[in-house]
């Protein structure tokens, strides 16, 4: 652990001084006072410590809904780890974008769905859920995409019913419903007219065409969750039905992203960010279940490659 957040501290510490993502710049969020707040964000120190903040912050509720749900069979850190490497290795992260509240909004999502297994009847967590994807499509409007993910989930954990689906339903058209309102007080619907832009901003496949050989621990990363994907097909008769069908929703969850990826590719640096996410706690049940010695040697070369990966992109910042 020490020297995964020794070499993670030294990639923000390296972003840092070479102003990696500062200013501070919007992409395709519609909410217009965000530019002005960036504008207000004069403090690069300050940017830093509260991207850094959000992340562990993060982090710290995935690997708390590892524990809860006992997705791992042994207790580890390596869900901690590997969120953390993942995303302070990816530069398109640092150090603070609209897509850091994005991930911050999918994980409560993660939490509230899992925290509402075979239970139909907890349409105010389901509402909440679609609270927060709602959210999240106001600073990334493709982050909307993820809504059929959501019910495909309750689907699969017994918890889909009219109610819990209209209840998330409602939670998503609430925040657009608020929206609505505030685009008639001001006569201006520009906000709607953005969020239709972004989402037919379609770039197929241009990153996986056009590779950069800073891409380089993406592309392992992404052989890895290949083989973890089999690894726990293979040993799902192991696990206890809940787990197996909670590892389930993030394999699904890992591929949703990535189809994202590949759709929009322009703005890939975004969603491999929400790629990582399903895939941290993938990689850390894959790699709970090597050989010890096997394990810390594999570990350590993604660790090593991710920082590589890193400080290339860096250099041609």
């Amino acid at each position: 652990m020490l020297s995964t957040l020794i070499i993670c501290l030294l990639c923000w510490i390296a972003g840092y001084y070479s102003s990696l993502g500062f200013p501070l710049t919007t992409d395709h969020t519609v909410l217009p006072f965000i530019e002005t707040i960036y504008q207000w964000v004069e403090s690069k120190l300050l940017t830093y410590i509260i991207g850094i903040s959000l992340l562990l912050f993060m982090a710290f509720i995935i690997q708390r809904i590892c524990d809860i749900e006992m997705l791992i069979s042994e207790r580890t850190r390596l869900v901690f780890l590997f969120f953390v490497l993942l995303m302070s290795t990816h530069a398109g992260l640092l150090p603070f974008k609209e897509v850091t509240l994005v991930l911050l909004c999918m994980v409560l999502v993660i939490y509230a769905l899992f925290n509402v297994y075979q239970q139909p009847e907890a349409t105010g967590k389901m509402f909440n859920a679609g609270v927060y994807l709602g959210i999240a499509g106001l600073f990334m409007p493709q982050a909307l995409w993820f809504v059929p993910l959501l019910w495909m989930g309750m689907y699969q954990f017994l918890t889909l019913s009219y109610r819990s689906f209209v209840a998330s339903l409602l939670g998503v058209l609430t925040i657009y419903w608020i929206v609505l309102g505030w685009c008639v007080w001001t006569h201006d619907y520009s906000m709607f007219t953005l969020i239709y832009s972004s989402l037919k901003e379609v770039d197929f496949l241009s990153v996986f065409l056009s590779f950069r050989y800073y891409q380089l621990g993406f592309f392992i990363v992404l052989l890895l969750v290949f083989v973890a994907f089999f690894h726990i097909k293979m040993d799902a008769m192991n696990n206890r039905v809940r787990v197996r069908q909670m590892l389930s929703f993030l394999i699904y969850m890992s591929i949703w992203s990535l189809a994202l990826v590949c759709i929009y590719s322009a703005d890939a640096d975004a969603f491999i960010v929400l790629f990582y996410l399903p895939v941290s706690i993938i990689m850390a049940y894959f790699f709970e279940n090597l050989k010890a010695r096997f394990r810390f040697l594999l570990f350590y070369l993604v660790l090593a490659i991710n920082a590589f990966s890193f400080m290339l992109r860096l250099w041609n910042y």
